[in-house]
């Protein structure tokens, strides 16, 4: 670079500009401070997608809470609508379809939360197509549905998986997602929704090996599960990896009685 350039970079004052770093950090406070529209102005001089992500994120889930807890928030509904589809055309602007899908999802609780079920639904449908190929922002948004308690939207959304493999994915992982949580209960009920043995056996090794570093008898017990549905696992290939994966996690693990079995199994002790 010649110093004519260097001259007109220092008199543009480029070097004294914030960095995406400091513009979060900036968002994040005036959020906390309520200044609303303030973070949505700093948007536009944050260089980098995904730190743009972040701070749509951050202004979608301040605008969320606020819908939650009206008595919290300065806005009325009619003033958050204004906001959301305000956000709605930056979120459009991404190139990342992650990135894209995951926000609009956000956006799509919030059109519910707000009482508008059509353009929820209009959002949420762009949200699961654009994630069809990306399992973690599936799972995200389908556990932020469910998380919120609104079943029938995330009914929908599996729905729009018609993959029969990916749903069941989804499920798997949403299983591990909640009883990581510690919700137990709902972990269950997503497991009885996958139809394909192998990957419930998955999910269930997953969660497994997460307890096993809390409780290892109770441990053991979720792998005896998984042990006697792998039996039911049709394709020998797929039998052979999840049981080499099941074996090689027993070698870490102690208990032989049953807990879980009394939902997902007959209480079979699985072979040696």
């Amino acid at each position: 670079m010649g110093k004519l350039d260097e001259f007109f970079k220092l008199k543009g004052g480029e070097e004294k500009s914030k960095s995406d770093l400091e513009i979060l950090d900036e968002i994040e406070a005036t959020l906390r401070e309520g200044n609303l529209e303030y973070s949505i102005l700093q948007l536009k001089s944050i260089k980098k997608e995904h730190n743009l992500f972040l701070a749509l994120r951050m202004i979608i889930r301040e605008l969320t809470a606020g819908v939650e807890d009206p008595e919290q928030s300065k806005l009325s509904p009619s003033e958050v609508m204004l906001e959301v589809k305000e956000i709605t055309v930056v979120v459009n602007t991404l190139v990342n379809p992650a990135y894209r899908s995951i926000l609009l999802a956000d956006l799509a609780v919030l059109f519910y939360l707000l009482g508008d079920d059509m353009s929820g639904d209009m959002t949420l449908k762009v949200a699961v197509n654009l994630s069809l190929n990306n399992f973690s922002a599936l799972k995200e948004i389908v556990r932020n549905l469910l998380s919120r308690e609104l079943l029938e939207k995330a009914g929908y959304a599996l729905k729009l998986i018609k993959n029969p493999e990916k749903l069941d994915m989804v499920f798997g992982q949403l299983a591990v997602v909640f009883y990581r949580e510690g919700d137990v209960g709902r972990a269950m009920s997503v497991l009885e929704y996958i139809k394909n043995p192998f990957h419930k056996v998955m999910a269930l090794c997953d969660i497994a090996s997460f307890e096993a570093e809390r409780d290892r008898e109770e441990a053991g017990r979720i792998l005896n599960v998984a042990f006697n549905l792998a039996e039911k696992i049709d394709d020998p290939n797929a039998r052979f990896e999840i049981n080499m994966k099941l074996y090689d996690l027993k070698h870490s693990i102690k208990g032989d009685s049953l807990s879980l079995s009394d939902v997902l199994s007959k209480g079979e002790t699985p072979r040696e």
